[in-house]
């Protein structure tokens, strides 16, 4: 008999989807082939915490908040695990700081 696996929920909050939104507008405006690759690999990537929601690592930055980060391109999301919920806080790119 097959082992089912857990699946957690998925939430990509408002603040979360702005910051994509922005990031591929920016893409698209010299690539939109790009921007659609970026959105895809994201988007996959970002369904697999429902699966593995602790893949990801800690957030330097914020400490003891429980925040993790998955590193897809240049990019990072940071998001949170709560109750049977992954929810997607924001994205940021790789080099910029948060908190």
């Amino acid at each position: 008999m097959a082992q089912r696996v857990k699946r957690w929920r998925l939430l990509w909050t408002e603040p979360a989807r702005d910051a994509l939104r922005e990031i591929l507008r920016f893409i698209r405006q010299d690539n939109p082939v790009a921007a659609r690759n970026v959105s895809r690999e994201i988007r996959q990537k970002v369904e697999r915490l429902t699966q593995f929601p602790l893949s990801g690592r800690d957030v330097p930055e914020l400490p003891d908040t429980g925040f993790r980060a998955v590193i897809i391109g240049n990019y990072r999301v940071i998001y949170r695990v709560v109750s049977n919920t992954v929810e997607i806080l924001t994205v940021v790119h790789g080099r910029r700081k948060v908190g």
